[in-house]
C-alpha cells in the first residue's frame, strides 16, 4: 500500500519489500567465524564499556569430554564495565540501531554481538546493570523468530541461576554484562579443548596493548586463568639485539628491520599509521627447532603484517600481496597501528577482519616497507646458507622439521566421541604406551627438536618399520636402516630431503593409522588387532624385501 508521501520524483512510488528476519539472522550468523574470532567480537564491546576485568567461561557438554569436537554446550562472557539500562539491552540486540561510535571505539558497525554469537549458537542471553540499577535480561532466540516470524526478543525476569552467574564471574561487582551463547551448533563444532588453546593465544595476540598494563589496563580470564600478552614482533628482544645485518645474522636472535615510525596512508585526509617490523629467529639454526617454531609461531599461517585498530588487533599474517608466500620471509613481522580515521585507507568489513588496501594506501606501504622486506629476505637465506656450510644439508634434520608441525585426525568422521567411548580410548591409550614404550633417546628427540621418525639399525623379524607411542608425545615410527629397502633408497635418494620427507611421511602416517586404529576399533579385541597390525608389517616388510631383490636392484644395476 502507498500514500502521497510515498510519491518519488518523476511519478514512481516507494513501496515496502518483504522482510524475512529469520532468514535474515541466518544470513548474518554465517558470516564467518570461528569460536575465538566470535568471543573476541563479544570482547570488544566489553573493552568500549570501559571494562577492566573480563571473565570467559567455556561450558562443557557433560557427556562428552572436552578434547572430542561438539563438546561445547555454551560460552560466556561477563564484564564489569559501565553496563547497559533496558532500553539499551534492546539497542544491542537490534539490527541496523542508529548508533554513534565514539572516537577510539573497537566497534564499527553494530552487528557484532548478533552476529558473533548467532555463528555459534542459536540463543544469545544478555544480563547487564549500570551503576546504582536493577540487573536486567534480554534473549534472543533465533529459532523463535523464525517461528513467529517477527524480529522479537524476550525481557524474562532473571532466576536463580542467573543470579549465582553474576555472583561467580562478577564477585562484589554491581554493574557490568553477561553474554551467554546457548545453543550451540553441534554440526562439527570445534572441541572445548581446541577453542580454549586457539583462544589463549588469540586473546594475548588481540589485545596485547591492553593487557600488558598502563593507561587502558585490562585483565581477561579464561576459566579462571590469566590471559597473558603476547608480542607477535617481540620487539623487547628486538630492542635488546638490535638492528639486522643481514649479511651476517645466523638467525638466532630478533632483530629491528624497521623501527617505529609514522607513514602518511592518504594524504589528502592526513591519515596516518604507525609502522615497526623485526626479523624473528630461524628455527633450522637451533637444536630445539620445533619448540622454537612454536614459541615465536614460525610458519606459513604467521608471517607479515599484523594490523592493530584502535590498538586491537584486527588482522594478522596479511601480505596485502606485497610479500610473496615464499619461506624467506617467514621471519618478517611487521605491525601497522591505525586509528578508525584510517578505516576508508583499509576497507575494513564487518568482522572487522578483512582488510583491503586503498590505491594510495597500498603504495605507501609498499615504499615504507621495501627495505625491510629486502633486508629480511637477505637475511633468512643468509642464516640458512650459514647452516648448509654447517650441517651440509641434512635431508634427516629437514624432514624432521617439517613433519613436526603436522596434526593428524584422531577420529574419523564416523568414529564415536561420547564420553564412555573416550574412556575405553584412554585405556587402550595407555595400553599402547606400556605395549610400544618410547625409547628414552627417542623422547629426548621428540621434546627437543620435536622429532616423529627414528632411524635405526635393526627392528624385530627385520620389519622395515614399527611404531612407539606416549601419550603426551604421541606416536613415532621407527625405520630400519639395514632393511634392503631401505639400504638402497639411501644409495639412490638418501642426499635428496625432499624425497626423504615424503619417505618419512608415508611411514609416519602408516604408524600413526595403526594406533589410532587400535584406540578407535572398540568393538574389536585390542590384542587381535595388534596382532593383526604385527602380522601386517611383517608381511609387507617381507614383500619389499623381496620386490626390491627381484626388480628394484635389477633397475638400478
Amino acid at each position: 500500500m502507498t500514500t502521497p508521501a510515498d510519491a518519488a520524483p518523476g511519478g514512481s512510488t516507494f513501496v515496502s519489500a518483504p522482510i524475512n528476519p529469520g532468514r535474515v539472522l541466518r544470513a548474518i550468523a554465517r558470516i564467518g567465524y570461528t569460536p575465538e574470532s566470535a568471543i573476541c567480537d563479544i570482547v570488544d564491546n566489553s573493552v568500549a564499556a570501559g571494562a577492566s576485568r573480563i571473565a570467559i567461561e567455556l561450558e562443557r557438554e557433560p557427556a562428552v569430554a572436552e578434547n572430542r569436537r561438539n563438546s561445547a554446550a555454551g560460552y560466556i562472557i561477563a564484564d564489569n564495565g559501565a553496563g547497559m539500562s533496558k532500553e539499551q539491552l534492546l539497542s544491542a540486540l537490534g539490527l541496523g540501531v542508529d548508533r554513534e561510535y565514539a572516537e577510539g571505539s573497537l566497534g564499527k558497525y553494530g552487528l557484532g554481538l548478533k552476529s558473533a554469537g548467532l555463528s555459534q549458537g542459536d540463543r544469545i542471553e544478555v544480563i547487564s546493570a549500570r551503576e546504582g540499577y536493577e540487573w536486567n535480561k534480554i534473549v534472543l532466540d533465533l529459532p523463535h523468530v523464525e517461528k513467529v516470524g517477527e524480529f522479537v526478543c524476550e525481557t524474562p525476569e532473571l532466576n536463580e541461576a542467573d543470579r549465582d552467574r553474576i555472583d561467580r564471574m562478577l564477585p562484589g561487582v554491581s554493574h557490568g554484562t553477561l553474554v551467554s551463547i546457548e545453543k550451540v551448533h553441534k554440526r562439527n563444532h570445534p572441541s572445548i579443548r581446541k577453542t580454549r588453546e586457539a583462544l589463549t593465544q588469540k586473546l594475548g595476540l588481540t589485545y596485547f596493548y591492553f593487557l600488558q598494563g598502563g593507561q587502558d589496563s585490562l585483565d581477561i580470564l579464561l576459566d579462571g586463568e590469566a590471559i597473558a600478552p603476547f608480542d607477535p614482533l617481540f620487539t623487547s628482544a628486538a630492542e635488546a639485539n638490535g638492528n639486522i645485518v643481514e649479511g651476517s645474522w645466523d638467525g638466532q636472535s630478533v632483530r629491528w628491520l624497521e623501527r617505529p615510525r609514522l607513514i602518511t596512508l592518504d594524504a589528502e585526509n592526513g591519515v596516518q599509521a604507525t609502522l615497526e617490523a623485526t626479523q624473528l629467529v630461524h628455527p633450522p639454526a637451533f637444536e630445539n627447532s620445533a619448540e622454537i617454531r612454536k614459541r615465536y609461531m614460525i610458519g606459513a599461517k604467521h608471517y607479515g603484517f599484523y594490523v592493530y585498530r584502535n590498538k586491537r588487533l584486527i588482522r594478522h599474517g596479511e601480505r596485502f600481496g606485497l610479500i610473496p608466500t615464499e619461506q624467506d620471509f617467514f621471519a618478517f613481522r611487521g605491525r601497522i597501528l591505525i586509528d578508525d580515521s584510517a578505516d576508508d585507507a583499509f576497507n575494513i568489513d564487518v568482522k572487522k577482519s578483512e582488510i583491503l588496501l586503498s590505491e594510495e594506501a597500498e603504495g605507501a606501504l609498499d615504499e615504507a616497507t621495501y627495505e625491510a622486506r629486502r633486508a629480511s629476505r637477505a637475511a633468512w637465506r643468509n642464516a640458512t646458507k650459514l647452516l648448509k656450510k654447517k650441517a651440509d644439508e641434512d635431508p634427516i634434520s629437514k624432514a624432521t622439521e617439517a613433519l613436526s608441525e603436522v596434526e593428524f585426525p584422531d577420529l574419523l568422521p564416523n568414529d564415536q566421541d561420547d564420553i564412555f567411548t573416550e574412556s575405553k580410548r584412554k585405556e587402550r591409550e595407555q595400553k599402547e604406551a606400556v605395549r610400544h614404550p618410547l625409547r628414552e633417546p627417542e623422547r629426548e628427540l621428540a621434546i627437543k627438536e620435536g622429532s616423529r621418525v627414528a632411524i635405526v639399525e635393526q627392528l624385530d623379524d627385520n620389519a622395515l618399520w614399527e611404531r612407539a607411542y606416549d601419550a603426551t608425545l604421541g606416536t613415532i615410527v621407527r625405520i630400519n636402516r639395514n632393511h634392503r629397502f631401505m639400504r638402497m633408497f639411501d644409495e639412490r635418494f638418501g642426499s635428496d630431503a625432499d624425497v626423504v620427507l615424503l619417505l618419512h611421511a608415508l611411514f609416519l602416517s602408516l604408524a600413526v593409522s595403526e594406533s589410532n586404529s587400535v584406540r578407535n576399533l572398540q568393538n574389536i579385541e585390542d590384542e587381535v588387532i595388534e596382532e593383526v597390525f604385527q602380522r601386517y608389517r611383517n608381511q609387507a616388510s617381507s614383500a619389499v624385501y623381496q620386490a626390491t631383490a627381484t626388480a628394484l636392484e635389477k633397475r638400478f644395476a
